[in-house]
């Protein structure tokens, strides 16, 4: 009887423990079956709870039998809820989660280095989809041009092949291409928004306000262009794209053509995307006929864009991916400036041969080696990149040197990013994530004139930085973020003699050296994602640069007691910090966001016009100003989208208290754009752009005329067109109209910067037509 009462008892105790062995576990994709972490998974009525880790996967441990309602959550997601029964020791659950409706699911990956929804982001940011990018680029393939239609706070395109003076939020931005920098902030070219086709970006992240999280010269924001992935559903597949453009109303000598072809596919576990684009335009002229001087000019360029990606994955896991693309822009102009005063007539083109040497880029090479994995040790992953960058463009044969003659600016960066996401989970109410990891860059940046003489020495910058980013909620719907950045950079400048150029005599000889610089920046933000109708941030951020350095050591003066040096010139870095509040909001078909910031730093970025020679301002600065976004979906085929921005700045000079120039802070901006498709296979699109006035500025007393930078802005407006039909699924036609209404206007820069040689017209109204066969 003994032995009977102890079987029973261990046979009771043996199946107590099988029921509390039993676990649930799963993985969550979404539609497009990618893995999504960082979703809250809960069983209802029971206090088991997990976090999907950075495969999508999830564990419910010690389920005892039953039924139950499995709830899996997530900013961006649908709440998923299904009905699941336990009976056996493991259950195993392939979930598919759908994405939200209130326009915060789009997925961002700028702005910490990871994917994650815009919901979950505080800050502002813009994002400029593939669709959008399609279409407009019918209107005008500028990126320039694009990307102020599309970006508020963003100072609209200066018509020319540079972004000089085109802000964002009134202060420089770092350009990136698949997070490559692409801007020279040691010697600011102006030439880094042009640094590749619009044809292989597949969307473009546009992160607002002061940020450190990539390194040097993200004062006013990061605008990173993301390249086109491969289409992985068929084996072999492509586009071809072709097109004419010119002038509507004075079509004589402005005609010109593009043609793009790209090859994609996926092979076993190889995946590859190839493009190649070839564009070559005409004369562009303003709405009166004229041909428009071919200073910085986007007539008669030859344009060409090569691009290459291969993936392999390793397994589910493991991935390694190669990018490259090579960016060509020069100009082969039949005309030469002539004529123009500045505020009474433009600058006009007249047949003739400019001397010198052709301006443009003649190469961009950016090359990336990328690994990933999903899962290098417990709720980690793991991403190498490893880039470089190779940057040479040529600006126009000036008289401002002395002999006259050609600079150019010469770019190289080498670096490498390690990149770690730990996924972490307390309590049901205190979980998250931490990137974290470190950037290893080597910068080589140098303008000399094409010539051989050296106009700025080659800076050689050396950049280690170690970061840790944190998100994590906080009483479930309360989303912080904070994260810190060292900054410990070496900057060599060798021995160099300046030259003449403006009414700078040159001829200093400067000792080099080695610049040290060290810098801690901080940022915080908190959202708050419980409601979709209001979806509030409150965010604090810094930012790191070396403000164009090159500037001031072409200027270097000779002391009297001693041997000029860079130690005698003042190279201080800048901090920026920006300080904002903000909403996003869906209510039904309706849409919005708001913003308001203020940005500082006690050193500016200015340029003042000394003698004939712009020099850099080194004094304290205050930016504030706000932007609004809404949107309204009026029909299934009809929707509607507007945006406002409004930028101020001043500066303090010896406590006086001054505007900023407009080649810093732009006018107000306002933006409407109505989308509609009177068939499925038709699609129609109408772009309103206002450019506002800004007058803060009275001529100098001395000279009688406007100072650098401060020019009375006049207002305009433009009206841009677009249509496109698709015949079936693999041809369709598209024409656009940029300047429909022919307007008659001067550029925001052309009209603040206050210089003759840049006193030059807008376009007059072109015509684009397309066609495209998919196959």
């Amino acid at each position: 009887m003994t032995k009977k009462i102890l079987f029973l008892g261990i046979t009771a105790i043996m199946a107590t423990l099988q029921l509390a062995a039993q676990k649930i576990q799963g993985t969550v994709k979404d539609t497009a079956q990618t893995a999504i972490p960082m979703l809250r998974i809960y069983l209802a009525g029971t206090q088991k709870h997990a976090l999907t880790n950075t495969n999508g996967s999830f564990t419910l441990n010690d389920v005892k039998p039953g039924t139950y309602q499995l709830l899996a959550t997530g900013t961006g997601y649908k709440t998923l809820e299904q009905n699941i029964t336990i009976q056996d020791s493991i259950t195993t659950l392939h979930l598919t989660i759908q994405p939200s409706d209130v326009g915060l699911n789009e997925v961002v990956v700028t702005a910490s280095r990871n994917k994650e929804t815009l919901g979950t982001v505080p800050s502002s940011i813009t994002i400029i989809s593939g669709k959008q990018l399609r279409e407009q680029s019918t209107i005008t393939t500028d990126i320039n041009q694009l990307l102020s239609m599309n970006v508020p706070g963003l100072t609209l395109g200066t018509n020319t092949s540079t972004n000089k003076g085109q802000t964002l939020r009134g202060r420089g931005m770092l350009i990136m291409i698949d997070g490559i920098p692409q801007s020279t902030p040691l010697r600011n070219g102006d030439k880094d928004i042009r640094s590749i086709d619009v044809s292989v970006i597949e969307r473009v992240e546009v992160i607002k306000g002061s940020t450190a999280i990539y390194g040097n010269g993200a004062d006013g924001g990061i605008i990173n262009f993301i390249t086109i992935k491969a289409n992985t559903n068929q084996r072999f597949s492509g586009s071809t794209d072709i097109s004419g453009n010119g002038s509507l109303t004075h079509p004589s000598g402005s005609l010109g053509g593009r043609i793009s072809q790209n090859f994609t596919g996926k092979i076993n576990k190889f995946d590859y995307v190839v493009s190649g684009t070839y564009e070559k335009t005409g004369v562009n002229k303003d709405a009166n006929g004229e041909v428009i001087a071919p200073f910085q000019s986007l007539s008669q360029n030859k344009n060409v864009n090569a691009f290459a990606k291969l993936g392999y994955d390793i397994n589910t896991d493991n991935r390694v991916e190669v990018m490259y693309n090579y960016y060509r822009s020069m100009q082969y102009s039949t005309y030469v400036n002539n004529g123009g005063k500045f505020g009474v007539s433009p600058i006009i083109g007249i047949p003739g041969t400019s001397p010198g040497d052709r301006q443009g880029t003649p190469y961009n090479h950016n090359a990336a080696l990328n690994y990933t994995n999903k899962n290098i040790f417990k709720n980690t992953s793991l991403g190498v990149n490893l880039y470089y960058q190779d940057f040479y463009t040529v600006f126009e044969y000036s008289d401002f040197y002395a002999p006259p003659g050609n600079s150019a600016i010469s770019s190289r960066k080498m670096g490498a990013r390690v990149n770690f996401n730990t996924i972490f989970n307390f309590h049901p109410n205190l979980f998250g994530d931490v990137t974290w990891g470190v950037d290893i860059l080597n910068d080589k940046t140098s303008q000399p004139l094409t010539d051989g003489r050296s106009f700025v020495p080659e800076m050689n910058m050396k950049n280690y930085a170690p970061y840790a980013q944190l998100k994590t909620y906080l009483f479930k719907d309360f989303l912080l973020k904070a994260g810190v950045r060292y900054e410990n950079i070496s900057l060599h400048i060798p021995d160099y003699t300046t030259i003449k150029f403006g009414n700078y005599a040159g001829g200093v000889f400067v000792k080099g050296g080695n610049l040290p610089y060290e810098a801690l920046v901080f940022n915080a933000g908190l959202r708050y994602t419980k409601f979709p109708a209001f979806n509030p941030f409150v965010s604090y951020s810094q930012s790191f640069s070396l403000y164009d350095l090159g500037r001031t050591l072409r200027l270097a003066k000779a002391v009297s007691n001693g041997t000029t040096s860079i130690n005698t010139i003042e190279t201080k870095a800048i901090i920026t910090n920006n300080y904002e509040a903000g909403f996003n909001s869906s209510i039904g078909k309706f849409n919005a966001s708001g913003s308001y910031f203020i940005s500082t730093s006690s050193l500016g970025t200015s340029l003042k016009d000394v003698n004939g020679v712009a020099v850099p301002e080194r004094a304290p600065e205050r930016v504030e100003g706000f932007e609004l976004t809404a949107g309204y979906q009026f029909l299934p085929n009809l929707s509607a989208n507007t945006a406002y921005a409004h930028v101020e700045g001043k500066k303090d000079v010896n406590g006086i208290h001054t505007y900023l120039p407009t080649t810093r802070i732009s006018p107000d901006k306002l933006t409407v754009n109505v989308s509609y498709s009177p068939l499925k296979s038709w699609d129609l699109g109408v772009y309103y752009i206002y450019s506002g006035i800004r007058k803060r500025f009275d001529p100098n007393p001395n000279t009688k005329e406007y100072d650098l930078g401060n020019g009375p802005v006049s207002d305009f407006y433009l009206v841009n067109f677009y249509t496109g039909y698709r015949f079936n699924k693999n041809m369709s036609v598209r024409l656009g109209v940029d300047n429909l209404l022919n307007a008659d206007y001067y550029p925001v820069m052309s009209q603040a910067r206050v210089r003759t040689d840049s006193y030059i017209k807008g376009s007059g109204a072109r015509m684009n037509i397309g066609f495209k066969y998919g196959f």
